[in-house]
């Protein structure tokens, strides 16, 4: 993951999100052009490999980041399994 700017930032966030996943444009009005700036950094991952398709977005207030990256629909499926 690497540190880009805001433009290279919403340029991925458009460019790969899905409006049926919830990355609109309201979304980004929301929380990247209305909320307070505060000295956050724009981190990205681009997909790796074609089956990287589901579209990631954290923001860590602690590392003052927001971070976009990829996963697979079966790694998004499972993210919150807990071994038995």
């Amino acid at each position: 993951m690497h540190e880009v700017t805001k433009d290279e930032f919403r340029e991925a966030y458009f460019r790969y999100g899905r409006c049926l996943d919830g990355w609109t444009q309201d979304y980004w009005i929301e929380h990247f052009e209305k909320a307070p700036d505060r000295g956050m950094r724009f981190c990205l991952e681009l997909p790796p490999r074609p089956d990287h398709t589901r579209m990631m977005l954290v923001t860590d207030h602690g590392a003052r980041e927001h971070r976009l990256f990829f996963m697979t629909e079966d790694a998004v499926d499972n993210l919150f399994l807990r071994p038995e």
